[in-house]
């Protein structure tokens, strides 16, 4: 399937964006009279943005010491002497956690608890942001991780392609589905920094174009933009006045020939906001005043790089080589420079959804065994990482969207956002030996198994969180059980299944039907309802929303 299949299959009957139009200007000329075009900007006043941004951890956070946080003994620092098989506690119940965890006030190993959000050592630098924030501690996520991050893009749906088909002209991913809805009045509605194989676990030749994460389904203007280096964005943006006519042209010009009906009938609303906006564009670009904006002033200004904390190795790009596949690079900048980069890019009417994800391929992929572990008293420690990843940009990034108003209409940047936080999965925080030590093997090879076995492995529980002006702040639903050390599901209304004990996790009477342990699937669905999207239909998840997340 060729991209013109998608196009044709997907986008015949979409919204004309901003970019059909300016090729159809420079073509044909604006049309219509001064009153079809006040009637233009009449409609597109009326079109309330929404912006949706997934700030997304690649690699896989420690969720236990997170937004799913457990109390438990510290055993990377017992002195046990070399070939025992069965200590005390037993192998099989040691619990280990991060480095000095429990150690320092920057490490607390009882999770603590502010307003109604219980929460770990790893999210204590979010406290600022937590009246804004609903957090899912009974959350899923995938142990594999393209797939994992393809699960957060695509959504679950039964019996899905596997990742080397061909995606098809239905698909979508949770930005494609949003910019679709939102995106036509923008020239670059979809902005991503994530980038496909990039994470090196996959072999490139089994994922021709079209398949895997595929980053042109739907309309042209939905279609991912890959935002890379603000030097690279600003040249992208400079070239934007010699845009060309589309394919689309024969539809612009249906469009037009009946230009007032079309202006004034509700179901073009995208096409005539899109219409206004690229009028005022083409007029900027025609009176030589450039577009939009100055592209050489974008991510320059001294003030705000500051506000970020950016600084110019910031802006580098790196490459690393993974089960010894060629070295990827993500040709991402750091996560504070994407922040910046949204932030203006959303305030000077570029673009509206925003894939903002760390710059380190596998940076939290923090795989350890038990003897690296108990040389190392712990595992490894995730602070800094997302200090640097997570807290300090998104807290400058809701300050800046709090303080800057939407043009006149009285709402913040902030009010119109939704935030989605997210990781494919979490980390193991124990190994079972059971299977080790009921081998044949000698007691010598048992211990050396026991040794070299992985106890901070990829792993299901999870948590996420939403942040917003949809959301219903200061929240937490779910949470892990301390027993089970799993999370505990949920039912339709948000509150955990009354058969598990909700501290232990422990099943103590008849699964409810209904309940779940939301998945990358809720996630997709939650995010465009927080939008105002009615997600049924958008690509192909069969997930619901979860509802108890909106105001």
């Amino acid at each position: 399937m060729k991209r013109r299949s998608f196009l044709q299959g997907a986008a015949a009957g979409g919204a004309i964006g901003v970019l059909d139009w300016l090729g159809f200007f420079r073509s044909f000329g604006v049309p219509g009279t001064s009153k079809s075009l006040g009637i233009a900007r009449a409609v597109a006043q009326t079109m309330e943005p929404k912006f949706l941004v997934m700030w997304f951890q690649e690699g896989g956070w420690d969720s236990y010491s997170m937004f799913s946080p457990l109390d438990t003994p510290q055993h990377a620092t017992l002195s046990i002497p070399a070939g025992t098989l069965n200590p005390t506690p037993a192998w099989s119940n040691q619990f280990y956690r991060p480095k000095n965890f429990g150690v320092d006030a920057a490490h607390f190993a009882v999770p603590r608890t502010q307003g109604n959000i219980n929460y770990g050592f790893l999210a204590a630098d979010g406290l600022p942001l937590f009246n804004d924030m609903a957090v899912v501690s009974s959350h899923v996520g995938n142990t594999f991780h393209s797939g994992g991050r393809w699960d957060y893009q695509y959504g679950k749906y039964p019996s899905y392609a596997a990742l080397t088909a061909v995606r098809g002209p239905t698909e979508r991913s949770l930005m494609q589905a949003f910019a679709e809805t939102y995106g036509a009045n923008y020239p670059m509605a979809n902005v991503s920094w994530h980038r496909w194989l990039s994470d090196g676990e996959l072999e490139e030749a089994n994922y021709p174009e079209g398949t895997g994460f595929y980053e042109k389904l739907g309309p042209a203007y939905a279609h991912t933009v890959y935002g890379r280096t603000p030097a690279e964005m600003r040249n992208r943006l400079s070239q934007l006045g010699n845009v060309t006519a589309g394919a689309r042209t024969a539809r612009i010009r249906t469009f037009v020939d009946d230009l007032h009906r079309n202006f004034i009938a509700e179901h073009n609303g995208e096409s005539v906001a899109a219409f206004s906006s690229a009028v005022d564009i083409y007029k900027q670009l025609t009176s030589g005043t450039g577009v939009i904006v100055n592209p050489g002033t974008l991510f320059t200004d001294p003030t705000l790089r500051a506000e970020f904390g950016v600084t110019a190795s910031d802006e580098a790009t790196n490459s690393t080589s993974v089960n010894g596949n060629p070295a990827r690079s993500k040709d991402s900048p750091n996560v504070n420079v994407q922040a910046l980069m949204a932030y203006e890019l959303m305030t000077k009417g570029l673009s509206l959804g925003f894939w903002i994800e760390n710059r380190q391929i596998r940076g939290y992929d923090t795989h350890q065994d038990r003897s690296g572990i108990m040389n190392n008293d712990g595992q490894q420690d995730q602070l800094t990482r997302l200090r640097r990843d997570l807290w300090d940009p998104l807290k400058a990034f809701a300050t800046k969207l709090k303080n800057t108003q939407f043009g006149t209409t009285g709402k913040s940047y902030w009010d119109l956002t939704t935030v989605v936080l997210a990781s494919e999965m979490g980390r193991t925080i124990q190994g079972d030996v059971a299977t080790i030590l009921a081998s044949n093997d000698p007691d010598a090879t048992k211990y050396t198994k026991i040794m070299e076995q992985d106890c901070c492995q990829h792993w299901k529980v999870n948590s996420v969180a939403f942040l917003g002006g949809t959301v219903q702040g200061n929240r937490q639903w779910g949470r892990v059980g301390t027993s089970s050390l799993e999370g505990i599901p949920l039912l339709p209304n948000g509150t955990m299944d009354p058969a598990y004990n909700p501290t232990t996790g422990v099943l103590t009477g008849t699964k409810d039907a209904t309940s779940v342990v939301p998945n990358a699937g809720h996630v997709y669905a939650t995010a465009l309802a927080l939008a105002g999207i009615n997600p049924t239909g958008k690509g192909k998840n069969k997930e619901p929303a979860l509802a108890f997340i909106k105001k």
